[in-house]
C-alpha cells in the first residue's frame, strides 16, 4: 500500500486492489467505469468536507472502499455528518443521470453509477445510507437509543438482501457480488466497526 501526503492530510491507496476489486463485480469490461464511479463517489464525500472545512487528516482507498478519518479538532453537526454521508450517492446518481440524458448509450456508465448510488443510499452500517440514518437519529434521540434502532433496521433488511443475493447466484452460477456485500456487512454489524475498512 503506497502513501502520499497533500497539505496534511495522509493518503493511504492500494488502487490495484480497489482496480481488482472492481472488475471481480462487474468484469473487466465495467471494471474501470465502476472504479471511476467509486472515485467520483469518495470525491463528492471530500468536496462536502471542504464545504464544512473539515477535510480529513487520513484516507485510506483499498479493495474494500475508503476510509476517511477526521481531525479531533474538527466537530461535525449530526446534520453536516448526514450531509457528508450522503453527498457520495447523490453523486453518483447525478452523473448517472448526465449520463443517461447525455450519452445513453453508455450503459455501463449509467448502470454502474446508478447501481453505486442506490446500494449506498439503503439505510445499513456501513453504507452511506445507513450513516446518514445514525447521524439524523443521534441529533434527535440518545445514543444508545440511536444504536439499537440502526442495528435492528441494517438487520432486517439485510435479510432479505442476503436472500436475493443468494437467489441471484443460483440463477446466473457466477453473480455472487451481493451475497458477498450481505456477508461482509453481517461481519460488519457483528464483529464491530473496526472489522475492515470501509
Amino acid at each position: 500500500m503506497r502513501s502520499i501526503s497533500i497539505r496534511r492530510c495522509q493518503f493511504h491507496f492500494s488502487f490495484f486492489a480497489l482496480l481488482a476489486f472492481c472488475c471481480v463485480v462487474t468484469g473487466i469490461e465495467g471494471g474501470a467505469f465502476l472504479f471511476m464511479s467509486v472515485c467520483l463517489h469518495e470525491s463528492a464525500h471530500l468536496a462536502a468536507m471542504a464545504i464544512f472545512h473539515a477535510l480529513p487528516v487520513k484516507v485510506v482507498f483499498s479493495g474494500f472502499g475508503c476510509r476517511m478519518i477526521l481531525s479531533e479538532k474538527h466537530r461535525l453537526s449530526y446534520r453536516q455528518n448526514a450531509v457528508i454521508s450522503l453527498a457520495g450517492p447523490l453523486g453518483n446518481l447525478a452523473l448517472a443521470s448526465v449520463f443517461f440524458v447525455l450519452n445513453p448509450e453508455n450503459q455501463i456508465a449509467i448502470q454502474s453509477n446508478l447501481a453505486l448510488g442506490i446500494l449506498h443510499l439503503l439505510p445499513i452500517e456501513p453504507l452511506d445510507g445507513g450513516l446518514a440514518v445514525h447521524a439524523f437519529l443521534r441529533g434527535k434521540i440518545a445514543a444508545g437509543k440511536a444504536d439499537k434502532i440502526c442495528l435492528v433496521l441494517s438487520i432486517t433488511l439485510l435479510l432479505p438482501l442476503s436472500i436475493l443475493g443468494f437467489l441471484i447466484l443460483l440463477q446466473t452460477r457466477y453473480n455472487f457480488s451481493l451475497l458477498a456485500l450481505s456477508i461482509y456487512l453481517m461481519l460488519y454489524l457483528v464483529l464491530g466497526r473496526n472489522f475492515l475498512p470501509l
